[in-house]
């Protein structure tokens, strides 16, 4: 997948994505929710690697991301952060 290297094309994987359909079936949501259930323990999935995932379900650079979504995707990931933390605001 585009933007995906070895180790992310692992993790992924490991999440029960093994090509872009499949991405772009279960969305960016969802897969890095999955991705932060599983792996935020051992690394920090950060929001590069969110980029790297929605040029990979759009099948385009992720330098292309707008910075409108850029935005969109960093409210996700701290949404989905605090989620998984548990901490109750």
């Amino acid at each position: 997948m585009r933007n995906i290297g070895p180790k992310s094309s692992r993790e992924i994987s490991e999440i029960g994505i093994e090509n872009r359909d499949e991405l772009r079936a279960l969305g960016i949501e969802e897969t890095t929710r999955r991705l932060l259930f599983r792996f935020g323990s051992e690394k920090k999935i950060s929001l590069n690697y969110l980029y790297a995932l929605e040029g990979a379900i759009h099948d385009r650079d992720w330098r292309d991301i707008t910075p409108t979504r850029k935005q969109e995707l960093r409210a996700l990931l701290d949404a989905l952060r605090h989620e998984l933390s548990g901490d109750q605001a």
